[in-house]
């Protein structure tokens, strides 16, 4: 239920507009943006907070090369989305974002289902305490992501705030 409040939010976050006809600039590449906020590269970090040993590094490698290989259709498609919302925010009526948010919700349910595939993997890899580590590391990962570039995203309250309402059948600029 935390799960899928947090991912609500996000959710909602993730597609805000403004009132604006300027397109933002959005960061290409996840690893680019992990790189600016972390000042290191993710292999890097996640080598560094789990302390893989020289022992573990091929499977450690192999596994994370795979879920990587594994994730890559999901963020295309997550970036898909805020590409085509980022385009299109400022004609975003009632049924788009209607698509757009369903389109995300199940994109993020897609990112769990692979989480669970590739927690299963590092459980036996790493051990469970490990294994859950590296999966609140890549989750903070892909939150800080989507932080930042729902920061360079307009947001749909202050889309809103510019149209009309109807109150008691007589119009009203919303605030």
């Amino acid at each position: 239920m935390r799960n899928l409040f947090c991912l609500l939010v996000v959710l909602l976050a993730t597609l805000g507009a403004q009132a604006q006809t300027v397109q933002v600039a959005m960061p290409l590449e996840g690893e680019d943006i992990i790189t600016e906020i972390f000042g290191k590269n993710k292999d890097a970090l996640m080598k560094d907070y789990l302390r893989i040993s020289p022992v573990e590094t091929k499977g450690f490698q192999e596994a994370l090369m795979d879920y990587e290989t594994d994730k890559q259709p999901w963020q295309a498609e997550r970036l898909a989305l805020l590409r085509m919302y980022n385009e299109e925010f400022t004609s975003l009526d009632e049924k788009k974002l209607n698509s757009l948010t369903k389109q995300m919700m199940n994109n993020d349910l897609e990112y769990s289902h692979l989480q669970m595939r590739y927690f299963r993997r590092m459980n036996k890899l790493l051990g469970a305490n490990r294994a859950a580590k590296f999966f609140q590391l890549d989750s903070y990962f892909e939150q800080s992501t989507k932080s930042y570039i729902q920061n360079n995203l307009p947001f749909i309250k202050e889309l809103e705030a510019g149209r009309l309402v109807y109150f008691r059948e007589k119009p009203i600029t919303r605030r």
